[in-house]
C-alpha cells in the first residue's frame, strides 16, 4: 500500500495514476456516508481499482446486499453528500441490480446495488468454466481487480474463488471462436464485401474476427477475459501471442487499403492459431484460413508469409 493525496494507506496497485488515486479517494468518501441499508460490502471497480484512470475515467462503486435499498435512503445519501447531475436507473422489477448515476466532486459516478445470492450464482458457474461468454466472463476479471471499499470478508472470498482459470473452458472457447471459421465460404465474404463496397459489414466481420482472436489468446494463457476498452493494457499481461500484436491489431482497423486489412487480420489469425497447443484441434480452421489467403496471394503453403503482404 502506498500513501495517496490525502495521505491515507491506498489498497491502488503500485505506480497506480494520480486520477486513480483521486477517484479512490471520492469512492471512500461515498461509502462512508453510505447508511447501512447499503450493505456491509462495498467495492470500487473499473480503471480507478486498477489504477490505470485518466482524467476521462469515471467512478465505479458497487454494493452487495441482501435486498434493495428504498430509493429514499439513495436520494437522502446524494443529497447529504451533494451528488449533481442525478439520473436513476429503471426500477429493478425483478433484476438483481439497479443502478445510480451522478456527479460528485466533478466525477461522473456509477453506483450499484447487487443483489448476493445472484452474484454468488454468477461467480460459481464462472468458476466451474460453465459460462463461455465474452460478457458474463468479464466477471471474474471486474472482480479480480477489484478494492474492498466497505468489506465483510466477501470481496477476499470472491477473489479466492477466481484464482483458478478453470481447465474446462479453453476447448468451450475456441469451439465457440472458430465456429464460423471452418466454412471456407465464411471467409471468402470478406473479400466479396469490399468488391460490394459494402464497408460496414466489412468492419463487422474484422471486429468479430479479431474479438474471436483475442478470446482464443487469453484462453490459452488462462488469463480472464477484459472488457476490451483496456486492450493495450491487458495484452502485457499474455505470456503467449505473436510479436507486434497490438499494432497488428491496430493495422486491421487503421489500414487505408481494405484488401490489405482483410489480409493483416487472416495472417494474425493465421498467427494466432499458430500458437494453439497441440491438444485442441486447430488444423481444419488453420487450412482454411492459409488457402483463404493463398487465393489471393497473401499466403506460402509452408504458413510464411508471401512477399506481396
Amino acid at each position: 500500500m502506498q500513501p495517496n493525496p490525502e495521505g491515507h494507506l491506498s489498497q491502488l496497485p503500485p505506480h497506480s495514476t494520480g486520477p486513480s488515486h483521486i477517484r479512490y479517494e471520492a469512492a471512500r468518501a461515498l461509502v462512508d456516508a453510505a447508511p447501512t441499508s447499503f450493505g456491509q460490502e462495498a467495492i470500487l471497480s473499473g480503471s480507478a481499482a486498477r489504477g490505470v484512470s485518466d482524467e476521462d475515467s469515471d467512478i465505479e462503486i458497487v454494493f452487495y446486499v441482501e435486498a434493495f435499498p428504498p430509493r429514499s435512503d439513495c436520494k437522502e445519501w446524494l443529497h447529504r453528500v451533494g451528488a449533481t447531475d442525478i439520473v436513476f436507473g429503471t426500477e429493478p422489477n425483478g433484476e438483481d441490480q439497479a443502478w445510480v448515476f451522478f456527479v460528485f466532486r466533478d466525477i461522473w459516478v456509477e453506483a450499484g446495488w447487487q443483489l448476493l445470492a445472484a452474484l454468488e450464482q454468477r461467480l460459481d458457474a464462472v468458476a466451474r468454466g460453465s459460462v463461455t461468454a465474452h460478457g458474463p466472463l468479464t466477471l471474474a476479471w471486474i472482480m479480480q481487480h477489484a478494492v474492498s471499499l466497505r468489506s465483510a470478508g466477501l470481496l477476499q472470498g470472491w477473489q479466492q474463488k477466481l484464482e483458478q482459470y478453470p481447465e474446462t473452458l479453453p476447448p468451450h472457447i475456441l469451439k465457440e471462436a472458430m465456429h464460423f471459421w471452418f466454412f471456407p465460404h465464411f471467409l471468402a465474404v470478406r473479400w466479396a464485401l469490399i468488391r460490394r463496397g459494402e464497408h460496414l459489414a466489412l468492419l463487422e466481420r474484422l471486429y468479430q474476427d479479431t474479438r474471436n482472436m483475442l478470446r482464443i489468446l487469453f484462453a490459452i494463457n488462462q488469463q480472464w477475459e477484459p472488457d476490451w476498452k483496456w486492450l493495450r493494457g491487458e495484452l502485457g499481461h499474455l505470456s503467449i501471442k505473436p510479436e507486434r500484436l497490438l499494432e497488428r491489431i491496430d493495422a486491421v482497423f487503421l489500414e487505408p487499403d481494405l484488401e490489405q486489412r482483410v489480409a493483416q487480420s487472416m495472417l494474425l489469425l493465421r498467427d494466432v492459431l499458430a500458437l494453439v497447443p497441440e491438444q485442441y484441434d486447430v488444423i481444419r480452421v488453420r487450412a482454411n484460413i492459409q488457402e483463404s489467403l493463398r487465393t489471393h496471394g497473401l499466403g506460402n503453403p509452408d504458413g510464411t508469409d508471401a512477399e506481396s503482404a
